[in-house]
């Protein structure tokens, strides 16, 4: 009996040791976080915080474990969306996150959306910070698509109305349109038209802009009284004044001038992009 507890003590001690041993070593590893450092409250970074000695989990690993997210932007309280999912606004702490990638965008009035990946590790903290830019409403832009619901009075329409669409692209500043104007009439008649300009922007928020052009039209004559049918093309010249009323809206307004005489074109603007 006596060697039995004997042996029973030994066993206990050494079963105590490795113990000791085991905790020890899983404390070195693994240790109590640290708070998130912030470096900059304008630009995205991560913070995967782990004290020295200590091995971090693959990121992005399924299955390994939870980890959490702390989400700040500049100013505070900007929606969050974790694939597109609603979470909270910032500034905004997510716990039991399972490891992996995440999609994250943030969401704030007057600002700009602001878009970015976030790796969670498992026992670790992900700190994510961004500082928004404001939206500033910009009318025109340097490079842009519009189209315009045309309506024109010239000599080419028989001193009358014509009707059209006007496509255009204007890439800093420089402008190309295309025009198709169709006249009824006793005198019916269908214009194309390519003109050529350049774009001064002035007024405050470039919410204005005038545009001289040249450029070539073809015209398409069907003379129902007189039975004649004729095609022939000319120069024309002329200058555009835009006048933005909302982001995606414009006025548009056109002196021309060719061999036939004067003219005048408005439109409504429609920007594509």
């Amino acid at each position: 009996m006596k060697s039995i507890s004997a042996l029973t003590a030994l066993l206990t001690v050494l079963a105590l040791s490795v113990s000791t041993t085991a905790s020890a070593q899983w404390d070195d590893h693994f240790t109590s976080y640290d708070d998130p450092i912030v470096i900059d409250q304008n630009a995205p970074h991560y913070e995967y915080h782990l004290d020295t000695g200590g091995a971090a989990l693959d990121i992005g690993k399924p299955g390994v474990g939870y980890g959490s997210i702390l989400f700040e932007t500049n100013p505070k309280g900007a929606k969050v969306f974790i694939n597109d999912i609603y979470q909270g606004v910032t500034p905004l702490l997510i716990d039991n996150v399972p490891d992996g990638t995440y999609e994250a965008r943030f969401e704030y009035n007057g600002y700009l959306n602001y878009y970015t990946t976030v790796n969670v590790a498992a026992r670790l903290q992900s700190h994510v910070t961004a500082g928004l830019q404001v939206r500033n409403k910009q009318f025109f832009d340097k490079r842009e698509i519009y189209t315009t619901l045309v309506y024109e009075y010239s000599d080419v329409n028989a001193n009358s109305w014509g009707v059209g669409n006007s496509w255009g692209v204007y890439l800093r500043n420089f402008n190309l349109e295309q025009s198709t104007l169709v006249h009824i009439g006793i005198l019916n008649t269908v214009t194309f038209e390519g003109l050529l300009g350049y774009g001064f922007m002035f007024g405050h928020f470039n919410r204005y802009r005038i545009t001289p052009q040249i450029g070539y039209m073809g015209i398409y004559f069907n003379d129902v009284e007189n039975a004649i049918t004729n095609w022939h093309g000319q120069m024309r010249g002329g200058v555009n004044f835009k006048a933005a009323f909302t982001e995606q809206y414009a006025f548009s307004f056109s002196l021309l001038y060719d061999k036939t005489g004067p003219g005048i074109r408005a439109g409504v603007l429609f920007f594509v992009n």
